[in-house]
């Protein structure tokens, strides 16, 4: 009876490789920001955190291990956010992931620091997570852009415009 058990189990996943392959089972999850929180900003730059939503279409939990997004704001590169603590995206669920970022003044302009004090900034992202599946490992490349809220936590006190 086992060795039934087993050789239908082969068969079925012997049909599913023919047909369609393991890869066609793994649906790439989006990634979206959902908002910028601003922690510090003095005369030489800032640090804020990117909260970053992934949304898993797949009907199995993705483990990530790692995740790189370049951040640009009004057509200037802010800096690059790196995740590299492990993290879960369950299944048919969205993740809050919280990225830190630090950056300096030197070489963004104006716009930047106006867009960051207005409550709302123009930007554009473009990354990439390492996702392990229980079909094997996936690099997912993500970009996007839009407007998103600035939040300052109360008690954050924020250095005038820099020079």
């Amino acid at each position: 009876m086992r060795l039934a058990i087993v050789l239908a189990l082969a068969g079925s996943l012997s049909a599913l490789g023919g047909c369609s392959g393991l890869n066609d089972l793994f649906k790439q999850p989006t990634f979206r920001l959902d908002r910028v929180v601003m922690h510090d900003v003095g005369l030489q730059g800032g640090a804020l955190d990117l909260v970053v939503l992934v949304d898993n279409p797949n009907q199995f939990d993705l483990h990530g291990t790692a995740l790189e997004v370049g951040f640009d704001v009004e057509q200037s590169h802010l800096g690059t956010a790196r995740l590299t603590d492990d993290f879960a995206v369950y299944k048919g669920r969205v993740t809050k992931l919280t990225l830190p970022l630090t950056f300096q003044w030197a070489g963004v302009g104006n716009a930047v620091r106006s867009a960051l004090a207005s409550g709302e900034i123009p930007y554009s992202m473009k990354g990439q997570a390492q996702l392990e599946t229980p079909f094997g490992k996936y690099d997912v490349p993500f970009e996007g852009q839009g407007r998103v809220p600035v939040t300052i936590p109360e008690g954050v006190r924020l250095t005038p415009s820099a020079p």
